[in-house]
């Protein structure tokens, strides 16, 4: 499931008139827009990770892990609106983040001193997604239960719905008690996000 898996229209894009009435409402983190330009990359998501050789159950953390990027990239400037449709950036975001999570597919790693430039791209992406990794677990930490664990055991651990309920990892019985909780726990992390990009930490 996408980090923004709430209830939304069965359209979301119908709500946005244009590719700049999307941007705003990104940058103002709206749902509605989230779930609409995720809906829109979902298939590049799928491509390049059978491009790069990786499991289908990677299809959603990498379209996840591009969009927390990518909201980021518009909160600090580093994205700016040009007219052009907000996904075909996240597109080139999964590009990205798929390359980089063949790397860490792999069971043998070159130490790092044999990258012959340790500026790479690709490289400081990697390095990038590692850190904004740690500070999901951070904000989880913040949250506590059973945010921590409806959160972590599908989007980190990457377990089903249904696996997490038929094995009573929860206290939720159901598959739809399941994702309305976890709905309602992703709202409460992105405020979490909120208040820490207003401190000085970014």
């Amino acid at each position: 499931m996408r980090i923004t898996d709430w209830l939304s229209p069965s359209n979301p894009c119908k709500k946005f008139d244009d590719n700049e009435s999307l941007f705003l409402a990104l940058k103002s983190l709206n749902n509605t827009a989230i779930v609409c330009v995720q809906n829109k990359a979902m298939a590049s998501a799928r491509k390049f990770a059978r491009l790069y050789g990786l499991p289908p159950e990677c299809d959603e953390e990498i379209l996840n892990q591009s969009t927390l990027i990518f909201l980021k990239k518009i909160d600090d400037g580093s994205y700016v609106f040009q007219g052009h449709a907000p996904s075909s950036f996240l597109v080139e975001i999964i590009k990205k983040v798929a390359l980089s999570m063949t790397r860490t597919q792999k069971k043998t790693h070159e130490p790092l001193e044999n990258h012959a430039d340790l500026h790479d791209p690709d490289v400081e992406a990697h390095y990038r997604q590692r850190e904004s990794a740690d500070l999901v677990r951070q904000f989880l930490g913040q949250m506590g239960e059973p945010c921590e664990s409806v959160i972590r055991l599908h989007h980190i651990e990457g377990y089903s719905d249904e696996e997490v309920v038929r094995q009573g990892w929860t206290r939720y019985s159901t598959t739809d008690s399941l994702k309305i909780k976890r709905s309602d726990c992703m709202k409460k992390l992105i405020q979490i996000a909120q208040k820490w990009k207003i401190t000085d930490n970014i």
